[in-house]
């Protein structure tokens, strides 16, 4: 790959709370009172499925329908409520998340730190630029070995579709806001028979953008056009399985007129000669097997298949000629697994699982300019991974639980290269090119392979039924990969080495009488080896790189006061010192530096509000520190304040509903090409909302 004002890396620094549509750290529900409560909603464990409070993880629930009711967009809207979550996004479509600083060069290579997935099915984030139809979000830091299929050195993020219902019913949307934004969408719940239901949903979003282009006199070069749909059967056998199956399919096609000067950017203008493009789209295909067996064990079996599709382009007056990809990546997946229940005071408990995927990853990339020179590469990636995991679980005490926890993971990769360059070098320094080349280069399986063992051990305290605690040890790793973006020989030929990371991590959670009131906090360190990087280097090509050592350290907390129904107050903050310890490279000594989108510090208080029935209003105030911008960490972004607000009201079928994002329209940049070229973060946008239920 090219430098890096020739391909786009970003990185987006946010983190807060939205103003009653997230719970930083549960999903919000209603008693009959109309207080929130802490839900039994419950996420896949090593074990058996756990409610929040049993859950050994620095987790966020979001409700699905939150992401409806504020008008968010993509998972980079998601990563801006949640304490040490951040996301890259450089083409206003293609989030990629970061969490608690690792993640940011994710883009770059076949191995990722964070995972991605739908209905327990690995898909390609920066596909995900529209979200729908979701019953909820959950995000996980830290290393994560067990407790999805996956494995997963920096965390990852987990979208669990609605299922469908047993009684013929439905719902429209319709959403109409800043920069013409108009997305209608609909949901409809088919039963088949007493145990089997089908859910249909689907929808359309247009808009204009936030960009107005002074040289093309538009508005809209920096907008978007996208469909997206679903299908999901949901079958429960005579023996209590539960079947699910899934087609989900989203296409967006969409402007790429972000990259422009600070002064620009901080308008929202540019003067690119045409709208460049971003278009993706992503077909996924999910199964799910779910029963309880003899004994209280219980199976659980997915299946998955997803083709991702991204075809990228810069504007031609970026760089005076073309400069993009059209990359295809193809991945299929199993897992499966077998727990038993719950054991007693000095019994065991025990869960077994195996897991394996294939991948094949095409990421061709043209760079020209014109008259000077032209490079054509294509990298072919295919690889393959295949583990098995188990924990045995020993219930020491009424209170206490100790479960030791093992991965044994095989990763493979094959890279195919092919480069085609011409153009003319300056042979004798005075500016002017003067001496014609031409080069062609292939590189054929090349191969890397990693073998790996994973451990985990974990401390659970139980000292109330709404307090839980615990301390955990684990060790992280991702697999090596390659440099999908080289274009010499050299570069192309030297693949990233493994990464590694011992992880500690201490959780507390409380739930007050009667829930009004709740406590959580999170402290971890993560001590990282051989940490996978992208370094700049001569000639501005971007390289692959392995930092000697880094490490990752910091607090997640999170309150909420309920002293009347109706009435909510909660607070979030979160704090990470991500910096490097031992990295020399180009000659520059990067030892005490902050990773680049990553943010020191953050924090946010929201009030949510339903004064009668039906009302219901909330707003939220968020502060971000300032870091230093992916990819050219000489540039600074400033700390600034998102300032949210939603009111709705529902009657009998019908809500109506205003929501405000970013009120106070703070300036703030998402990315750094260089100290030059920048990418805004969003202005402030309002909307209007209306659905019906049928």
């Amino acid at each position: 790959m090219l430098s890096t004002s020739m391909r786009p890396l970003t990185a987006h620094l946010c983190l807060a709370l939205a103003g009653g549509a997230f719970t930083c750290g549960a999903r919000a529900q209603q008693d009959p009172d109309g207080t929130a409560v802490l839900d039994s909603v419950v996420v896949r464990s090593t074990k058996q499925e756990r409610t929040l409070l049993q859950t050994a993880a620095s987790i966020d629930l979001v409700d699905g329908q939150a992401v409806e009711r504020q008008g968010l967009q993509s998972l980079a809207d998601v990563a801006q409520q949640l304490p040490n979550v951040y996301f890259t996004d450089f083409t206003g479509s293609t989030p990629t998340l970061s969490l608690r600083g690792l993640g940011f060069s994710d883009d770059e290579s076949d191995s990722l730190s964070t995972s991605v997935l739908i209905d327990g099915v690995p898909v390609y984030g920066n596909a995900l630029g529209t979200l729908f139809d979701l019953d909820r979000i959950e995000v996980l830091r830290g290393p994560q070995s067990t407790l999805y299929g996956q494995n997963s050195m920096g965390g990852l993020v987990s979208l669990r579709t609605r299922d469908p219902g047993l009684q013929w019913g439905g719902s429209a949307q319709f959403d109409y806001g800043s920069g013409n934004r108009r997305r209608a969408s609909a949901a409809f719940d088919m039963p088949l028979g007493e145990r089997t239901g089908l859910r249909l949903s689907l929808g359309s979003e247009d808009a204009d953008g936030h960009v107005d282009n002074r040289a093309l006199g538009r508005s809209d070069t920096a907008g978007w056009s996208s469909r997206f749909a679903r299908l999901k059967l949901l079958h429960t056998d005579g023996a209590g399985g539960e079947w699910r199956l899934g087609l989900h399919h989203a296409r967006r096609e969409g402007g790429n007129d972000f990259f422009v000067s600070t002064a620009q950017a901080h308008a929202h203008e540019s003067a690119a000669s045409d709208a460049g493009r971003s278009d993706t789209d992503y077909t996924l295909l999910t199964g799910e097997y779910q029963r309880a067996l003899r004994g209280g064990q219980r199976l659980a079996i997915t299946l998955g298949a997803t083709e991702a599709h991204w075809n990228y382009w810069m504007p031609l007056s970026q760089y005076g000629g073309p400069s993009g990809f059209d990359s295809r990546t193809r991945q299929f997946s199993a897992e499966a697994r077998l727990s038993s229940a719950s054991a007693p005071v000095g019994g065991l408990d025990w869960m077994a699982g195996a897991y394996a995927s294939r991948m094949d990853k095409s990421a061709p990339y043209l760079f020209e300019v014109p008259g000077y020179m032209r490079s054509e590469t294509t990298a072919r990636v295919r690889g393959a991974t295949a583990a098995v995991f188990g924990e045995l679980g020993w219930r020491l005490a009424e209170r206490w639980r100790l479960a030791g926890a093992l991965r044994l993971e095989q990763d493979r990769r094959r890279m195919d290269w092919a480069s085609d360059q011409s153009g003319y070098f300056d042979s004798d320094g005075d500016g002017v090119p003067d001496t014609p080349y031409t080069s062609a280069d292939r590189i054929d399986g090349l191969r890397v392979r990693d073998s790996e063992w994973l451990p985990r051990l974990t401390l659970e305290w139980t000292p109330a039924a709404e307090q839980f605690a615990w301390l955990t040890l684990a060790r992280g790793y991702k697999a090596s990969g390659f440099n999908l973006y080289a274009y010499t020989p050299s570069s192309a030929a030297t693949p990233y080495a493994p990464e590694y990371g011992n992880h500690v991590e201490a959780g507390w959670r409380m739930r007050g009488a009667g829930n009004r009131w709740d406590l959580g906090a999170t402290v971890f360190h993560t001590r990282l080896r051989d940490q996978q990087v992208v370094v700049i280097g001569a000639g501005g090509a971007s390289l692959v790189s392995n930092a000697g050592r880094s490490h990752s350290e910091g607090v997640e907390l999170n309150a909420a006061l309920r002293p009347t129904a109706g009435l909510e107050l909660r607070g979030c903050a979160g704090w990470v010192r991500a910096q490097y310890d031992d990295y020399v490279k180009g000659g520059e000594d990067f030892a005490g530096r902050q990773f680049p989108n990553t943010p020191r510090h953050s924090f946010g208080l929201a009030l949510n509000w339903k004064p009668a029935d039906g009302w219901e209003t909330g707003v939220s105030v968020r502060r971000v520190g300032s870091s230093a911008l992916y990819p050219d960490s000489t540039v600074t972004n400033a700390a600034y304040t998102l300032v949210d607000a939603h009111v709705s009201f529902r009657a009998g079928r019908w809500t109506l509903g205003l929501y405000g994002k970013n009120l106070g329209d703070a300036k703030y940049l998402v990315r750094a090409l260089d100290a030059r070229t920048v990418v805004a973060g969003a202005p402030r946008t309002l909307g209007v909302r209306a659905s019906v239920d049928f």
